[in-house]
């Protein structure tokens, strides 16, 4: 069940992504990709599309490991330990909430940490918590 909930959160974050690349400047924004990837995708450039595509296509074989990886069919002992690297990968990300607790500026553009990257930084610890978890308690 774990493995479903983490695999879950992987496809959710995918999906996030791909929306970002259809909504364009404001997302980017929102998602603190910064100034310069709003402004080159408001010019009509295919750059920030294609990283987007590139970050959500990641997410998403993310998902199909973890996915596979609670199946229990050939490989999926392999597909563990790369759920462990994935988890891992969360909370380093979800780490940074200590940097933004302390008022650096590690946001996008030099701003000042906002609330929304709070709740980023809470998610990642929490999707990566739930890789861990799945990973290690598997049934």
């Amino acid at each position: 069940m774990l493995y479903l909930l983490a695999a879950l959160a992987d496809l959710i974050l995918f999906l996030l992504h791909v929306a970002a690349i259809f909504i364009g400047e404001p997302a980017y924004l929102f998602l603190r990709a910064g100034r310069v990837m709003a402004e080159a995708d408001t010019n009509g450039e295919s750059w920030p599309a294609l990283l987007t595509a590139f970050v959500s296509t990641v997410f998403l074989i993310w998902a199909l490991v973890t996915y596979w990886a609670g199946t229990g069919r050939k490989l999926s002992g392999l597909a563990r330990y790369l759920v462990i690297a994935i988890g891992c990968v969360f909370v380093l990300r979800g780490c940074l909430i200590f940097f933004q607790l302390g008022g650096y500026t590690l946001a996008s553009d030099g701003e000042v940490p906002q609330l929304r990257d709070f709740i980023f930084s809470l998610s990642a610890l929490g999707i990566g918590g739930l890789h861990l978890a799945a990973a290690i308690w598997r049934r």
